[in-house]
């Protein structure tokens, strides 16, 4: 299975620069967060895979404005294909914020 993992910044090679065929093979499309949700919305209109999401650390609008034609797997377990993703979105807590977590947290 071939799964394609984004995270932090949108590359312009998928966005600026999309081509169809850039996405042929990839089974899954796997978003580990802090992406605008109209740049997985934008990849959600191209691709026939399923596109997966977490919350990053930077991603409060993901609760008013979630990407179009994604599946939001914050704390929850999804079955593709046999394979079980957990989704576990945010950091280690750095600064006040949302999506930021306590060690102590973490281990609840």
């Amino acid at each position: 299975m071939k799964i394609l993992v984004l995270a932090d910044v949108e590359s312009k090679y998928l966005w600026d620069y999309f081509e169809k065929e850039k996405l042929e093979g990839i089974d899954l499309i796997l978003s580990a967060g802090d992406l605008k949700p109209q740049y997985l919305s934008f990849l959600a209109s191209f691709s026939k895979v399923p596109i997966l999401y977490v919350h990053g650390n930077h991603d409060d609008c993901y609760d008013t404005q979630p990407p179009d034609g994604c599946i939001d797997i914050e704390n929850k377990i999804y079955v593709y294909k046999g394979v079980r993703i957990m989704g576990l979105g945010g950091s280690i807590r750095y600064k006040k914020g949302k999506n930021q977590y306590t060690q102590k947290e973490m281990n609840h």
